[in-house]
């Protein structure tokens, strides 16, 4: 379902029960055909979040503006302070949800100094963004319709229980090396989801 290469923790689980004939309990055709040959199936993940980091980058700076970065080997990284994360109910957006946002604080990181190579003090993996939870599932029902022929009607919820699996907030500063102004408006916010909404699919299948 996705990449986990990178979480600390993974567990992927499915199951199938077919569920007992309904007509032992009151045997005739239409009982048959109705309570008979119903399947149930379902598959889900329960994952660790995703690691992330703090990044920068500069637009308008001069070429080879970090004296010898080994630019096709090495990634640029920020320079941290220690203010990680702003005051208490202070957020990087004022227009977006603040439930959709991480209080990064981006005066905390600056560009690496120019003899320093491009690697600054902040580490690959500053954080873990939000786990993930996702149950997928599938009813169906399997009719005989003669010898060697049958008719499947199935009804499928992907991400059944809706659960809201956020993506990791944007965390990627953005300087103008001009004016020293950061340009990003999305730092800090989250923009995207790691599985989509609720969604039903309905199909049917005739075997012979």
């Amino acid at each position: 379902m996705k990449n986990v290469a990178n979480r600390p923790h993974a567990v992927n689980l499915n199951f199938g029960y077919d569920l007992p004939d309904g007509s032992k309990v009151w045997e005739n055709r239409l009982t048959k055909a109705v309570l008979n040959g119903w399947h149930i199936n379902g598959d889900g993940a329960i994952y660790s979040g995703n690691p992330y980091t703090v990044t920068c980058g500069a637009t308008g700076a001069p070429s080879q503006y970090w004296t010898g970065t080994p630019t096709a080997y090495l990634p640029f990284r920020c320079q941290m302070g220690n203010n990680i994360f702003l005051p208490s109910g202070q957020y990087p957006s004022k227009t977006e949800d603040p439930g959709l946002q991480v209080p990064l604080n981006a005066s905390n990181f600056t560009l690496p100094a120019a003899n320093s190579l491009g690697i600054g003090n902040t580490p690959p993996t500053l954080f873990y963004g939000p786990g993930l939870f996702n149950m997928d599932l599938s009813l169906a029902k399997i009719t005989k319709i003669a010898e060697g022929k049958t008719l499947e009607l199935r009804v499928e919820t992907f991400n059944t229980f809706n659960h809201f699996n956020p993506n990791n907030p944007n965390s990627g500063l953005t300087y103008n090396f001009t004016t020293g102004a950061q340009t990003n408006a999305a730092f800090g916010t989250v923009q995207g989801a790691q599985v989509q909404a609720r969604h039903t699919v309905l199909s049917a299948r005739f075997r012979f």
